[in-house]
């Protein structure tokens, strides 16, 4: 089903754009070994893909104390192996064929806003109007919500990207549409599913035929 009624496309980044499940984990392992967190394993990483965040820190045993520290350090390692973080595969014409065709288009990321310039810069798609950092783990519903009123943006009109169940659910509590991507890899397809997105696509081209030409 396309929707001819978009101006303003909003992205997740991790798992959406950038292809970075892999360099998190090993990060997150690292990381691990001071704060007496539980590695991710090779074995634990099915049952861990089918919890939600909080169920995944409970089962790593991470406190919600150690998030902003952890997160900090994880974050500095993230900017200096930033270049061996691949695209996802097909996303890098999509962006650019919805800049091309008019499209407002924005990032709202829990990641930080240095490292998402960084890799957008050194893979050719500095292309995004806003940029916007939610500090907040557990209150992307919270980020959209001020990245909304900040830049006066008809809610009807605006659609976000991501790629895990708490994106879907805060585009709900703000009224927006959702399209949710089955790549990024942190949660399963079937998790996905039953977080009722309004738009479910297993591949970046199908986000083109969601999105008709403004």
């Amino acid at each position: 089903m396309m929707n001819d009624s978009f101006r303003h496309i909003i992205f997740d980044f991790d798992g959406t754009i950038a292809d970075s499940m892999k360099l998190s984990i090993e990060l997150f392992n690292q990381a691990a070994q001071k704060y007496k967190f539980k590695p991710i394993s090779e074995e634990s990483f099915e049952h861990l893909y089918k919890l939600s965040i909080l169920d995944k820190c409970k089962a790593l045993n991470v406190s919600l104390t150690s998030i902003p520290r952890a997160s900090m350090e994880i974050t500095r390692s993230y900017n200096r192996l930033i270049s061996l973080i691949p695209l996802i595969n097909g996303i890098k014409e999509v962006i650019l064929d919805l800049k091309q065709r008019g499209y407002t288009l924005s990032i709202i990321s829990s990641n930080a806003g240095d490292n998402i310039k960084k890799f957008l810069a050194l893979n050719n798609i500095d292309v995004f109007d806003h940029i916007y950092s939610a500090k907040n783990l557990f209150g992307k519903d919270k980020a959209i919500s001020s990245f909304i009123k900040k830049n006066r943006i008809n809610k009807e009109e605006a659609v976000y990207i991501g790629d895990e169940i708490r994106d879907v659910a805060a585009c709900k509590a703000n009224n927006i549409k959702v399209i949710a991507v089955a790549w990024g890899g942190f949660e399963s397809l079937d998790m996905l599913t039953k977080a009722d997105p309004d738009f479910l696509v297993n591949d970046p081209a199908e986000i083109s035929a969601i999105i008709q030409p403004c």
